[in-house]
């Protein structure tokens, strides 16, 4: 924790450092755009390793063979010549991901930056204190001034998204939360993860003042783009999806409430609720279907493998999964890849 503790000072010094720039600064024009692969249900997504590999490893391994755990799965990986995959093992950053939308961090989980023109950025999830620094080091790599970033939008309270909102209300960044999760942001209660991952947060977590506690359906003017937010409650109490639509295409920041191909957030008894969960997946799968059809593009996940089309699926295969929980009173997966309806669904696929 000692180790903990310094990087946090550091973050914070970096800030108060950093937060006297002036002027407005512009896009750099030479940032290198994320590498795209195609799926074989013919999606573009920007791969992370560990979901790459262990798709690939479940079209290959029989479904009769049990599933490694990952402190033994080198050497099935290795078997199936997987150990040295086409995917980086870190993302390069920063990175563009689409007009007017980078990534200035991958872990332990995606960090957004969104140019919203002339009066700001916005940042979503902020992440952990002790990588503000590298969070920093990447906005001014692209041109932007730390100064510029006026908004931090919180998919959800956990500490891995959102324990960095005080370093960057320091900057002078405005805090915005789904309300039901204002109170673990401000007192530190559970859903923050404290009680689940003590070692992790003790002495790390800084509380603060929401700023702008957000409500479904609002919609949140932030410079030049417009945000609304869509309460999905379920991983947190106040998990919140947002969306944004840029060049036509209708983005969904997802944080951990969908992810890439069945995969969701954890829904561990200690902070979510299976039957909420069930409810806002459904809620995103026919999202606007009346009066307006609203098909995700776009999935920008917190953790994993971002989807720059045909988004949608990914939300289908969410609600469709926990759906199949719910009726087989089971214990929703977050991570399919050793489970038997998804090894038999990915077995011999190309």
């Amino acid at each position: 924790m000692r180790r903990s503790r310094t990087l946090f000072l550091a973050a914070l010094a970096v800030t108060t450092l950093t937060a006297g720039t002036s002027g407005i600064a512009a896009p750099a024009t030479d940032i290198p755009t994320l590498a795209t692969q195609t799926t074989e249900e013919g999606q573009t997504v920007i791969y992370d390793r560990y979901t790459w590999q262990r798709r690939e490893l479940d079209k290959r391994l029989p479904v009769t063979e049990p599933w490694p755990d990952d402190f033994k799965i080198g050497a099935t990986l290795q078997r199936y010549k997987l150990d040295t995959p086409p995917i980086p093992a870190t993302l390069p950053l920063p990175a563009r991901i689409m007009t007017d939308v980078y990534l200035v961090n991958a872990e332990p989980n995606l960090v957004y930056l969104i140019d919203a023109g002339a009066d700001g950025l916005v940042l979503v999830d902020p992440g952990l204190t002790m990588t503000v620094p590298a969070i920093l080091k990447n906005v001014e790599k692209l041109g932007f001034s730390p100064s510029q970033i006026k908004w931090v939008i919180n998919t959800h309270a956990h500490f891995d998204h959102s324990m960095a909102d005080a370093a960057f209300q320091k900057l002078g960044a405005k805090i915005l939360v789904g309300r039901p999760d204002v109170a673990a942001v401000e007192k530190g209660t559970y859903v923050t993860g404290k009680y689940a991952f003590p070692a992790l947060t003790k002495g790390v977590y800084p509380t603060l003042k929401v700023d702008w506690p957000v409500d479904d359906g609002e919609e949140l003017k932030l410079g030049n783009k417009t945000f609304v937010a869509i309460a999905t409650p379920g991983h947190t109490p106040g998990s919140t999806c947002y969306w944004l639509t840029i060049d036509g295409k209708n983005i969904l920041f997802g944080g951990d409430t969908i992810l890439f191909d069945y995969r969701l957030g954890a829904n561990l008894p200690s902070f979510a609720d299976a039957q909420a969960y069930f409810t806002s997946l459904k809620k995103l799968a026919f999202y606007g279907l009346y009066p307006n059809t609203t098909r995700w593009d776009v999935l920008l996940p917190g953790h994993g493998t971002m989807v720059l089309d045909r988004a949608y699926m990914d939300v289908l295969k969410g609600y469709q999964q926990v759906e199949l929980n719910m009726t087989d009173n089971t214990q929703v997966q977050a991570l399919p890849f050793a489970t038997d309806n998804y090894r038999k669904l990915m077995f011999g696929r190309p």
